[in-house]
């Protein structure tokens, strides 16, 4: 959250900053003789220059900003941030360096450094770490590459430890209801490397290794009530934490135009997990099967474009961990409703959305898209996957994204559900 809301002001600056980088790299070019500029452009132009020699440096432009957002989950965060833009002539950028401070009410002061590389269209890296003053922690560094070896291989690796003190438990199931949330500290340390090959312009293969270790530790808000504390007894598959050790086998067919900021085009992949706990004496084992289908089309002259999403997520085993099991909730699924709102042994989701395309600016070689998309989510969690599909939770909302292709996207969503409000700050699409 907090990662995004620092990239999303990135991104409200960066038309300002392209005007700036521009001028650097271009140099300024008199206006001919025949048209001399009127005060009010000569005045214009002083400020141009102004700004270039405040957030200028070299190719690098730097924004002291402000910083604020606030979650259902989570509270308010005040402070601010000092994004750094490095961009390459043509005008994309493929650096960003985000150091922040933030302050909330619940984890005290927040130092965060996020910093994001996109050397090529294929190659992305990415390290942020995360250091509150109380109980949250966040190391997060991860590298793909979907065209190693000359376009033919995919490569990718995570490593990510952290201490999340929000982390919510409603209880089992589609029909669990608000007042009987809690919160726990998940504290997890997740491994995986994934190698691939891909078998033409739209089809691959790949195989993931995963290591995911788990702890639920006491939750920090005294308003609701301790996960641990309530649920001890019950015998709540995970409670007592885990050593998770998974094997994913993925087919992926993609016709997309973009990695990042596609407008058009077919993703498909269909997955199978086997995993298993090594925490028991005796190991439990479950499957997981994913099937994740997007189309995306253009229409209106390119002006806007219609997405839709199906993803059936499901589990089959003994004793699988409650967050291991499929989840409803988050940026990305049901957006009226915060992460792991949902959880059962399956899950659907349907998404719709409108991407329009309200307002373009080129600044010298910056390009940069205003979007405003209304979208559909509809979905549940069941424990039988051929049960009907009744009682679908339907969250109707608008979103607001800043686009600089072909690697950038910074979003705003507001969504609306049976629990009331909510809004996610964010990276990247949905879907």
């Amino acid at each position: 959250m907090r990662r995004g809301l620092a990239l999303l002001c990135c991104l409200l600056c960066l038309s300002l900053s392209s005007l700036a980088h521009a001028r650097h790299v271009i140099g300024h070019q008199e206006p001919p003789e025949e048209t001399p500029a009127t005060p009010a452009e000569r005045e214009k132009e002083a400020k141009g220059y102004a700004l270039e020699s405040l957030l200028v440096r070299g190719e690098y432009t730097v924004i002291p900003l402000p910083a604020f957002s606030y979650t259902r989950n989570e509270s308010f965060y005040i402070g601010a941030l000092a994004p750094t833009l490095r961009a390459k002539q043509e005008g994309i950028v493929t650096e960003i360096i985000a150091p922040q401070y933030l302050y909330n009410p619940f984890v005290g002061h927040t130092g965060t450094l996020n910093y994001y590389v996109y050397p090529s269209d294929t190659i992305q890296y990415r390290a942020i770490v995360n250091y509150s003053e109380k109980v949250a922690r966040d190391f997060d560094f991860a590298y793909r590459d979907i065209g190693a070896g000359g376009g033919r291989y995919i490569l990718a690796a995570q490593v990510n430890w952290f201490k999340n003190p929000f982390a919510r438990f409603f209880g089992i199931g589609n029909d669990t209801q608000e007042q009987n949330e809690t919160n726990y500290t998940a504290r997890e340390f997740l491994a995986k490397g994934t190698v691939g090959i891909n078998l033409g312009p739209d089809f691959s293969v790949m195989f993931t290794e995963r290591y995911h270790e788990v702890r639920v530790e006491n939750g920090i808000l005294t308003t609701l009530l301790d996960t641990k504390t309530k649920l001890a007894g019950s015998n709540l598959p995970g409670l007592e934490g885990a050593r998770i050790l998974g094997h994913q086998l993925m087919v992926r067919y993609d016709t997309r135009d973009n990695l990042l900021t596609p407008s058009k085009g077919t993703y498909v992949t269909v997955s199978l997990e086997l995993s298993q706990n090594l925490q028991p004496s005796e190991p439990d084992r479950w499957g997981r099967y994913i099937i994740d289908a997007r189309h995306l089309i253009p229409h209106a002259a390119g002006r806007m474009v219609f997405g839709a999403r199906l993803l059936i997520d499901g589990v089959t085993g003994d004793r699988i961990p409650f967050y291991e099991r499929p989840t409803l909730g988050g940026e990305n699924t049901l957006r009226a409703f915060g992460l792991s709102r949902f959880i059962d042994d399956w899950a659907t989701v349907v998404n719709l959305e409108e991407r329009i395309i309200v307002k373009e600016q080129r600044f010298f070689e910056h390009l940069v898209g205003l979007e405003i998309a209304p979208y559909l989510d509809l979905g549940r969690v069941t424990s039988n996957f051929g049960e009907r599909l009744r009682r679908i939770q339907f969250n109707p909302g608008v979103g607001f994204r800043l686009v600089q292709k072909p690697n950038v996207v910074g979003r705003l969503d507001l969504a609306y559900g049976r629990d009331g409000s909510n809004a996610f700050v964010g990276l990247d699409y949905p879907f």
